[in-house]
């Protein structure tokens, strides 16, 4: 095995550590240790926003070919970005305890759309409808503290959307706009890290929220704007 050949294999390892922060994820999940839960769905994420730049730069297609990477990436962010999340919001009861399930059924199931929807992205890299990025809504939850209702809203919204001509934008790939989205979710994902395993009574706790709800807002903004085209 040449050098090219071996660093193509590599980066499909990388990807693959992505599972390995699921299944540590899980088991924070049944630990009760949601903060933990987050940090690891939290590494799983950083992978899968840059596997796909190493992909490309080592030219796994080429070197790697007897593995395809798409397929790959898309059993790891199935398995962290929906099962996990809907096995969290079961037991740590983000929605209303009626619905919970059938709602849960559902984000499973339109999610397995987007993950064989073969337009997901747009020419300039924007995901077309939501791109179940469940693991990121119960953040949102989280961070925000909010009602069991609301979250119910905004999961059958987010389900809704799915299957809508909404533009979001990707946080390294998009082609206008592609600095300031680097920049905007790396604000974002320190912020967050330091909100999971901060106290809301400690010093500086407000700072950090307002610069995560800034660059939030930023990024909708961004997603906005490719969406109506203003």
């Amino acid at each position: 095995m040449n050098k090219l050949t071996l660093r193509a294999y590599s980066v499909h390892i990388y990807t693959t550590i992505g599972i390995v922060c699921g299944f540590f994820a899980l088991t924070a999940i049944y630990e009760e240790n949601l903060k933990d839960a987050f940090f690891y769905l939290g590494l799983s994420l950083f992978i899968d926003g840059t596997d796909g730049f190493l992909a490309r730069r080592f030219e796994v297609s080429k070197y790697a070919p007897r593995i395809d990477g798409v397929i790959l990436d898309a059993i790891v962010d199935y398995f962290n970005y929906v099962i996990l999340p809907v096995i969290i919001i079961i037991k740590f009861q983000f929605l209303p305890s009626a619905l919970s399930y059938p709602i849960c059924i559902l984000i499973l199931a339109a999610s397995c759309y987007t993950f064989a929807n073969v337009k997901q992205k747009t020419k300039d890299n924007y995901f077309n409808g939501f791109p179940a990025l469940w693991n990121l809504l119960i953040l949102y939850f989280y961070i925000l503290q909010t009602a069991q209702i609301i979250n119910l809203f905004v999961v059958i919204v987010s389900l809704i959307s799915t299957f809508l001509p909404i533009k979001y934008v990707h946080p390294l790939r998009v082609n206008n706009y592609r600095l300031l989205a680097v920049l905007l979710f790396f604000v974002w994902g320190i912020t967050s890290v330091i909100l999971i395993y901060m106290n809301s009574r400690e010093l500086g706790y407000y700072s950090v929220f307002w610069i995560w709800v800034i660059s939030n807002c930023l990024i909708f903004l961004v997603s906005l704007k490719r969406t109506f085209k203003f």
